[in-house]
C-alpha cells in the first residue's frame, strides 16, 4: 500500500500508565498485520553481562561450548573457545570499568516454528548492522527447538553513547527485526499487546525459571493473597490499571473502525485494482474490531 495511505493512530509518548500499554504510533500496515493475525516478532532481553568472565561464559553457552560457530558484527566467524576468549578480552578493553555496570546485553530473537534458520541468520545480521551500527556484537543460531532462535550479545558502548533499552527502544527493536524478517520472506508483525487485545504481560525470565523448578514466585503468592482478601470482603473493585486497560482497548477498537472508514473513502479515488484491495483491507479491519479479544489481567 502506498506510504501516503499508511495513516497512523498516535496514542502519544507520555508517561506510561500501568494497564494503558506502550504509547506508540501504529501505521496502517502494522494494524493490518495485527488484524490478519500475522505472527508477532519475538525479541527478549535475557541478561546483562557485567564483566569479562560472564561474557566469556555466555559466549560458550551460545556456542554450545564451541560446537556452534558465532558470527560477529563484521561477518567474521568465531569457531572455538579460544577465539571466544580472545574476543571477550578485546571487548573488555572498552568496558567502562564500573563493577556493577551493564557492559553488554544478551538478546534472543525468535521466529515461528518451521522458519528457515538461514532466514533468521540473515535477519539477525541485518538487525545487528542496521539497529546496532557501530556496536560490537556476536550471535549464534539455535535449532534445538521447534522455533529457530538466535542468541545475540551486543556491547553496550558504541561510537556515540551507551545503549538505552527502555520499553520504546525494545518496541523499535521488534519493528526492525520484523522488517528484516519480512525481507527474508518470513512474515512477522510488531504490534503492541494493546492493539491485539492482549492484557497479560509476558513472563519474566526469573519467574519462568522458578516455575520450571516447581517454585511458586513470591509475586504470584502476593497476587493470590490480595485476591483472597478482596474475596473475603465480598467486593471486587476495578483497579486503576484495569480501567486504563479497558479505556485503551476501546480506543484500539475504534482505531480499527476509523482506519477501515479511511480506506473505504480513499478507495473511491483509486483505480479498479487498488480499490478492490483497499475495500478488502477495510473489511479485515472492521471484522477485527468486532472480534478483537478482550484483554484480561492475571
Amino acid at each position: 500500500m502506498p506510504p501516503d495511505r499508511e495513516k497512523a493512530l498516535d496514542f502519544g509518548r507520555t508517561r506510561i500508565v500501568k494497564g494503558r500499554g506502550l504509547g506508540v504510533r501504529l501505521p496502517l500496515a502494522e494494524r493490518l498485520r495485527a488484524a490478519r493475525r500475522v505472527p508477532q516478532a519475538v525479541v527478549k532481553v535475557v541478561s546483562f553481562p557485567r564483566n569479562k568472565t560472564r561474557l566469556r561464559e555466555l559466549m560458550a553457552y551460545i556456542s554450545r561450548e564451541g560446537k556452534l560457530p558465532l558470527e560477529t558484527e563484521k561477518g567474521d566467524l568465531v569457531t572455538d573457545l579460544e577465539g571466544q576468549r580472545e574476543l571477550a578480552e578485546m571487548w573488555a578493553l572498552f568496558f567502562d570499568g564500573r563493577k556493577k555496570s551493564r557492559q553488554a546485553v544478551h538478546i534472543v530473537f525468535s521466529m515461528p516454528p518451521g522458519s528457515d534458520p538461514d532466514a533468521l541468520r540473515k535477519a539477525v545480521r541485518t538487525v545487528v548492522t542496521r539497529h546496532f551500527a557501530g556496536h560490537r556484537a556476536v550471535f549464534g543460531i539455535h535449532e534445538d527447538r521447534k522455533h529457530p532462535h538466535a542468541h545475540a550479545v551486543i556491547h553496550m558502548r558504541g561510537p556515540a553513547k551507551k545503549l538505552e533499552l527502555r520499553k520504546s527502544d525494545l518496541h523499535r527493536l521488534r519493528e526492525v527485526f520484523a522488517e528484516a524478517a519480512r525481507e527474508q520472506g518470513v512474515m512477522l508483525a510488531a504490534s503492541p499487546r494493546a492493539a491485539r487485545g492482549v492484557g497479560r504481560k509476558g513472563v519474566r525470565q526469573a519467574v519462568h525459571h522458578l516455575r520450571a523448578k516447581g517454585v511458586v514466585p513470591e509475586v504470584q503468592n502476593q497476587a493470590a493473597r490480595e485476591f483472597m482478601e478482596e474475596t473475603k470482603r465480598g467486593v471486587l473493585v476495578e483497579k486503576p490499571w484495569e480501567a486504563a486497560m479497558r479505556h485503551r482497548h476501546d480506543l484500539e477498537k475504534q482505531a480499527y473502525v476509523e482506519e477501515a472508514q479511511r480506506l473505504r473513502t480513499a478507495s473511491e479515488q483509486a483505480n479498479a485494482r487498488d480499490k478492490e484491495a483497499m475495500r478488502e483491507a477495510a473489511k479485515v479491519l472492521d471484522l477485527y474490531s468486532k472480534t478483537m479479544p478482550t484483554p484480561i489481567t492475571r
